[in-house]
């Protein structure tokens, strides 16, 4: 509609509409925007009639400009304002900002103080097992807390992205983009409480790759759990589902039962597990570093039983796969988003 307030309630009555005495015009119009009938051509109560050849043809017009033009801003643009909004959603939901934050910093420091210079032996070995393994559940299950801010964004982003306010593609890199410097900087919180206190391989080498896997990690579990409230239809069936597929992925990642004991028809579990490659790459990281060390000795001759090497081997693990779990980590990051774009 083109023209002043008096006019815009003329062509409110016209369609049926009346202007509730409590709202002006405009406020009504918004209100009732989408029962309003779309027109090809804007309404001017000033211009003259079109005849029906023309408005035809300024109708085809205006269809085939509006799908040239149905995106507005760049896509730059767009994941540069829809970044900021994502910053802005962190920062306004600081009861969750600092739950992350404390979560990460005391979890790490208990943790670090249960486990506290972890030793070697055999006690040693189960523990680092124990410290993985809870490392693990403790940071893929945290990352259910993000699951209530996304399902109550879903709504929206439907909204905007049907009606070409921006790219669905763009949501998603923005949404990246916010996300890996913050989940770094919790990775590198909960790093560094829990790393030094119990005193795992001491090499800056190592340490890095543990941040490094710690990141991924969180990530990965970022688009699991995004790609899940694209599906579920509320907060209560998306926590039941991460819960359940959480302790599937669990159960199946070797800590519990290994691959050699599983019957056949479940080995494929065991390589669908997040849980297995992240726990691989934390046992190859620290035993790298005990590869000629003796963790076991025969107490009658002094003679070595096991070292950091038989360890590995026993789990079926080389060091030469450091980096193919990585890489699968990552997989399963960019996997799960393109997931939640297809959802």
């Amino acid at each position: 509609h083109h023209g002043n307030l008096s006019s815009l309630q003329t062509h409110l009555s016209s369609n049926g509409f009346i202007v509730p005495s409590q709202l002006n015009a405009l406020e009504f119009a918004m209100e009732i925007l989408d029962q309003l009938p779309e027109c090809g051509k804007p309404i001017n109560p000033h211009s003259p009639p079109a005849s029906p050849l023309h408005s035809s043809n300024d109708h085809a017009i205006e269809e085939r400009s509006r799908e040239k033009i149905r995106y507005k801003s760049s896509r730059l643009q767009e994941v540069l304002i829809l970044s900021n909004r994502f910053w802005k959603i962190i920062y306004r939901t600081k009861q969750l900002l600092l739950t992350n934050t404390l979560e990460a910093l005391v979890v790490g420091l208990v943790l670090g103080t249960i486990y506290i210079n972890i030793g070697y032996g055999k006690k040693g070995i189960q523990k680092r097992l124990g410290l993985f393994a809870f490392t693990l559940t403790f940071l893929l299950s945290s990352t259910t807390e993000t699951l209530p801010i996304f399902i109550k964004e879903r709504p929206i982003l439907l909204r905007e992205t049907s009606s070409g306010v921006y790219r669905l593609s763009s949501y998603l890199i923005a949404n990246t983009l916010v996300f890996l410097p913050y989940l770094l900087v919790i990775s590198i919180i909960y790093s560094v409480s829990v790393y030094f206190l119990v005193w795992l391989c001491a090499t800056w080498q190592a340490f890095g790759y543990f941040v490094l896997v710690i990141w991924v990690i969180v990530l990965m579990a970022n688009s699991f759990v995004l790609f899940l409230s694209s599906v579920a239809p509320t907060f209560i069936a998306g926590t039941s589902l991460v819960n359940l597929l959480l302790a599937g992925f669990f159960l199946f990642s070797g800590y519990f039962i290994g691959k050699e004991s599983l019957p056949k028809y479940w080995v494929f579990m065991h390589y669908l597990s997040m849980y297995k490659y992240a726990l691989d790459a934390m046992l190859i990281n620290e035993y790298s570093c005990l590869v000629t060390r003796c963790l076991v000795w025969y107490e009658k001759n002094k003679s070595c039983m096991l070292t950091g090497h038989d360890v590995l081997k026993k789990r079926g693990l080389q060091e030469g796969q450091r980096w193919n779990n990585v890489y699968v980590l990552i997989g399963f990051f960019v996997f799960y988003r393109v997931l939640c774009l297809l959802a």
